[in-house]
């Protein structure tokens, strides 16, 4: 037998996780959290523990890997046993299929976005790699510069609703971003950046071009799609009945779920209750997702877009709750 039910991974999945069952065991290699939906503020003057903050963990360890055949967690310092896993390990950004990718400023950490932000005091030419979430949030928000944003799609936004997409492109290009379309980068020097069809002169290039689940779970022997655990609608793992992967981990047979901080609150609690023995569905919810584009705020869903004071109002409502959340685990 093991030793009870261990959360593998501590960002807001796993703390959701550890607030359904108090007596599992978090593991993670940091004291720190760092919420990606806040790094844009510390661009924006905020300081970096807005984005940074402190929460408990039961066991500091860097895992190297998991043997799920024998329920063994196999940290730097230490091998530990489980009866049940839950892996919430987050995600890593998908960076390393461009050459030259080492030239490039990603945002994984809110270090990260303390370095971007120091180096943009002395950058004049941007260039932006991806045309998502984060990157239109960043062609907006950084000022007094000349901005490039490469998209290899069509659309912003990957097309996810298309007025949406249409109203940011037309917000930005106003703003005086050149947004470049149909174009997917392929080298990027300390200088410039080359695509299949141009070249941009860059002194800050910042990768914005979608995510993977952490880049420690491709090491794993176990079923995975792009570093995420393929799980069913229980969250459990499809190759082990013992292991459960919540929030960026996951991939949902059968299901493309939009990895939002929603999703990852409610993937946390469900798979904890289900490891303690319950059968609950992950059903998923359309909630939408909310971005700033220099300042004006937006709920983004597929049918349609929203853009007045009450967004402000939600925006700052899920803030609050997050905060609360982890100051509850810290008094716990």
């Amino acid at each position: 037998m093991g030793n009870g039910i261990y959360i593998l991974g501590m960002g807001l999945s796993g703390i959701y996780a550890k607030m359904a069952n108090k007596s599992a065991i978090s593991i993670d290699k940091s004291r720190f959290i760092d919420i990606p939906t806040r790094y844009i503020y510390i661009l924006n003057g905020y300081e970096n523990d807005y984005a940074r903050k402190e929460r408990r963990v039961d066991i500091l360890d860097d895992i190297k890997n998991v043997d799920f055949k024998n329920r063994e967690i196999k940290g730097l310092n230490k091998t530990y046993t489980y009866d049940k896993l839950i892996i919430a390990l987050g995600h890593s950004q998908a960076y390393e299929n461009i050459d030259g990718y080492e030239n490039m400023i990603k945002l994984e950490t809110s270090k990260d976005a303390d370095l971007l932000k120091n180096r943009l005091e002395n950058s004049n030419n941007v260039v932006i790699i991806g045309g998502g979430y984060l990157g239109v949030e960043l062609a907006g928000i950084i000022k007094g510069k000349k901005i490039n944003l490469i998209n290899s799609g069509k659309h912003l936004l990957n097309g996810i609703n298309i007025n949406a997409s249409n109203y940011i492109k037309n917000k930005l290009e106003n703003m005086g971003v050149n947004i470049i379309m149909n174009e997917r980068v392929m080298h990027v020097t300390t200088d410039r950046v080359i695509t299949n069809n141009s070249e941009i002169l860059a002194d800050t290039v910042i990768y914005a071009g979608g995510i993977t689940g952490n880049k420690i779970i491709k090491t794993f022997d176990i079923k995975q799609e792009n570093s995420r655990i393929i799980v069913n609608n229980k969250l459990r793992s499809v190759e082990y009945d013992d292991v459960y992967a919540c929030g960026d981990s996951m991939k949902i047979m059968n299901l493309n779920v939009p990895l939002t901080a929603f999703m990852a609150r409610k993937s946390g609690e469900i798979s904890m209750k289900n490891a303690m023995g319950n059968d609950l569905e992950f059903k998923y919810t359309a909630s939408g997702n909310i971005i700033n584009i220099g300042g004006e705020l937006l709920l983004i869903k597929s049918n349609k877009f929203q853009k007045n004071g009450v967004i402000k109002i939600i925006k700052n409502y899920v803030n609050k709750k997050t905060d609360k959340t982890i100051k509850k685990l810290n008094n716990n």
